[in-house]
């Protein structure tokens, strides 16, 4: 693989490249080692390989030294006038592997496995991810296809392993609100059960899970100090995991930029963390509703066959719950307003939102009757007695403080964004319908999920009244600006409907 080596000094430049590794190399020095933009190189550091692509410059680095930006830099801990080594590699062997798959032809597993590899060690530039995502995620796939990627996006990983009983919940999202997950975890934790919980980011949506819980704590980590939090606490609530299925973070970073997902990237993603964290015991929350990410029960039943047949291929005991929602749960839309929903729940306030509450319980009795620790039509039960009991926000506690945030955190601190506008309604009426697509997308006008406090309230739901006058949502949001372009956007995107 190696043909030429060199070595260059390190200016560490004061951006986040994102998307690929990139180091910039001065023009001279790239037309002396005989190197141009866009090729892939090997750079050696303590002891690894890391795969980085060459972009050229005429000032921004001197010659002899190499422009490392931010994000590499602190992921490989490299600082100034450090002097690193390089190779010059050769042409990927897995592109083969990509062009027969373009051409409509089986992988077998090794040939998949070389594409994951390289997908993950970033030997494979963004174009040629972006090639094998349409090749597989956007064309039938058969089972076996569907195993063998899986299993390598697993195995290309680190994996985790915990003592006991060890479950976990995964939602496939689309359905604004819907955060479940802060409230459950605390409870089957709090019922001695190991639930390592890690989560995704938003893609499209107001909010994922760990931009919802990272108002109130970190949710980074490496994977000692994941390993000492959940030793400690029984669970965690985590953004990934350092390196597990690191070619899922990739693939969802080239993927994002065209804001679609296929059924087969939902399933190998969610999949392929499960196995690599030694899940053995599992509940898919699968919402269905008009305008979210599955729009029909026939389209749930397929997504729940194939979780099925992945989950019975490597023996995870695994439910998937199907749940025809006729609205969003809960009522903040956006991070801050749904972890504050969150909170209430926990916290059991009166004006708590009863339809979050009531699903959060659901889908922890299901675990808790899937994992033998409650009998067959019991588990609600005993979910509702570690919540009322106050145990499950105890629990809470205990993984906020672990995890580096302030376990005194409670729902009426959560900081909100400072420019909000009531939206009021100019008759009499009833809600009929609320679109969630329009209401996500309005979310992230306002700014949500980059900025934690923005979003929206939804005063009124579907069912409820409203007298004219009346409030049925208020927008959160960081300027007036942005509120500006969030009111232009309603009247193209309406988010209420009222008879």
């Amino acid at each position: 693989m190696k043909k030429v080596d060199f070595f260059l000094r390190t200016k560490v430049i004061d951006i986040e490249a994102r998307v690929s590794w990139i180091v910039v190399i001065n023009r001279d020095d790239c037309k002396r080692i005989g190197i141009k933009t866009g090729q892939n190189l090997l750079l050696r550091l303590k002891g690894q390989g890391i795969n980085v692509h060459v972009d050229e410059t005429d000032s921004l680095v001197n010659q002899g030294q190499v422009g490392i930006f931010k994000d590499l830099a602190k992921r490989f801990d490299i600082g100034d006038n450090e002097l690193l080594q390089f190779f010059i590699i050769t042409k990927p062997t897995s592109l083969a592997a990509i062009q027969k798959k373009l051409l409509g032809k089986h992988l077998s597993y090794k040939e998949t496995y070389s594409i994951i590899k390289d997908i993950a060690s970033r030997r494979l530039n963004d174009i040629s991810v972006a090639f094998f995502i349409a090749s597989s995620f956007f064309r039938e796939s058969s089972n076996k296809e569907l195993f063998y990627l899986v299993k390598a996006m697993a195995e290309t990983g680190k994996t985790m392993r915990f003592p006991g009983i060890v479950a976990d919940k995964h939602s496939i999202g689309g359905l604004c609100g819907n955060e479940t997950t802060p409230i459950l975890v605390p409870i089957i934790a709090s019922c001695g059960i190991c639930i390592p919980k890690t989560c995704s980011r938003a893609i499209t949506s107001a909010s994922g899970t760990a931009d919802t819980f990272e108002t109130i704590a970190p949710v980074e980590f490496t994977l000692e100090k994941l390993k000492k939090i959940v030793k400690k606490t029984g669970s965690c609530i985590v953004w990934g995991a350092g390196d597990v299925v690191p070619s899922d973070d990739r693939i969802i970073e080239v993927a994002s930029q065209l804001s679609i997902e296929s059924p087969s990237k939902a399933v190998s993603s969610i999949m392929a963390k499960k196995i690599a964290m030694g899940i053995k015991h599992l509940v898919i929350d699968v919402p269905v509703q008009k305008t979210a990410k599955v729009k029909t029960l026939r389209q749930a039943k397929e997504l729940e066959n194939m979780f099925l047949e992945i989950a019975r291929q490597f023996r995870i005991k695994t439910i998937v719950s199907i749940n025809a929602a006729s609205q969003p749960i809960g009522r903040g839309i956006g991070p801050a307003l749904q972890i504050k929903d969150d909170l209430k729940v926990l916290e059991q306030q009166d004006d708590r939102p009863l339809d979050l509450e009531k699903r959060a319980l659901e889908l922890a009795g299901i675990i808790l009757e899937l994992t033998g620790k409650a009998k067959k039509g019991k588990g609600i039960a005993l979910a509702k007695e570690k919540l009322v009991s106050g145990q499950a926000l105890k629990k809470f506690k205990e993984i906020v403080k672990a995890q580096g945030g302030n376990p005194e955190i409670t729902s009426d601190k959560i900081s909100l964004s400072p420019v909000s506008f009531k939206f009021t309604w100019p008759k009499k009426g009833r809600v009929k319908e609320i679109n969630n697509r329009h209401l996500a997308d309005i979310c992230r006008i306002l700014g949500s999920p980059f900025i934690k406090g923005a979003g929206i309230y939804l005063n009124k739901k579907v069912g409820e009244d409203v007298s004219k006058g009346n409030t049925v949502f208020t927008l959160y949001t960081s300027s007036k600006f942005r509120l500006e372009l969030a009111l232009k956007a309603l009247k193209t995107k309406p988010i209420f409907k009222l008879n």
